[in-house]
């Protein structure tokens, strides 16, 4: 298989510049890797924006912060009421 448009030849400093673009994509490409396997600094990102997240609610709407507390106490409170009686009534 014949070329006939040969690749045109490159300086040194082209091939210098081509290379640190492909390290520093390369090392671009390894952060992202090693913070998407980083769970446990993930988690910990994903739980202080959750802690923001309540204490501007509190901060605007205290009741209904409370409110909804409360229900997920009830709910939470009634599904494990439902399963003990379900464990009993099996018996």
């Amino acid at each position: 298989m014949s070329n006939d448009n040969p690749a045109p030849k490159r300086s040194s400093g082209e091939l210098r510049r081509d290379i640190e673009h492909t390290r520093r994509e390369l090392a671009e490409t390894l952060d992202a890797l090693e913070y998407k396997l980083d769970v446990p600094a993930r988690f910990g990102e994903w739980l202080d924006e959750r802690k923001t997240q309540l204490r501007k609610a509190t901060d605007e709407s205290p009741a209904t912060v409370i409110g909804v507390a409360a229900s997920a106490v009830v709910l939470i409170g009634g599904i494990i009421a439902g399963v003990v009686g379900l464990a009993r009534r099996g018996r």
